[in-house]
């Protein structure tokens, strides 16, 4: 239903995105087993460091699977992977939905856990890794990300992650956030 109020079909008549795009997604992290993400996925990474958040045993670590939020017969979430399909689903498939940009590619960045809950160091970490940047993941991306998609809440003013920001930007990144 959202897809004409945007203007989607007319917008892929110009373009479905680029493979060579890759969004990250700093957010509950993916279910990488869904169809609509099939083929549409770079590596990734967790930085979710408390376990008891993460819910997946462990701390920060290179798989960015969402674990969900059901604990007890509760709901599932998994905002991470509706985001990343809202970006990237892939298109002209016969399956689920079509992504704004259905061409490019989704790198999973996990920075929130159980309920959504995070920490401002968490998602920075997520950031600088998605950017190419140091991190405390001692990794790096095969590929930064072109775009960073936040689609989440967050602390009051930091000017070190508005120091962040600045320095992602320079290097060419586009930041969108969300929150609501």
């Amino acid at each position: 239903w959202h897809c004409p109020l945007v203007g989607l079909p007319e917008a892929w008549d110009t373009t479905t995105g680029d493979p060579g795009v890759v969004v990250a997604v700093v957010d509950t992290g993916i279910l990488a087993n869904h169809p609509d993400l099939a083929g549409q996925l770079v590596d990734g990474y967790d930085f979710v460091r408390d376990p008891d958040s993460a819910r997946d045993g462990d701390g920060i670590d290179p798989d960015p699977q969402d674990p969900g939020d059901s604990q007890g017969g509760g709901s599932e979430s998994f905002h991470g992977t509706h985001v990343s399909g809202t970006v990237a689903a892939r298109g002209n498939n016969q399956l689920g939905v079509a992504g704004v940009a259905y061409s490019s590619r989704i790198m999973p960045i996990r920075a929130l856990g159980a309920g959504g809950g995070g920490t401002s160091y968490d998602v920075d970490q997520a950031v600088r890794f998605a950017a190419g940047l140091a991190n405390d993941s001692g990794t790096l991306p095969q590929q930064p990300a072109d775009i960073i998609n936040l689609s989440l809440g967050g602390a009051p003013f930091s000017q070190a992650t508005q120091n962040l920001y600045e320095q992602v930007r320079a290097a060419g990144i586009l930041v969108v956030a969300a929150a609501g």
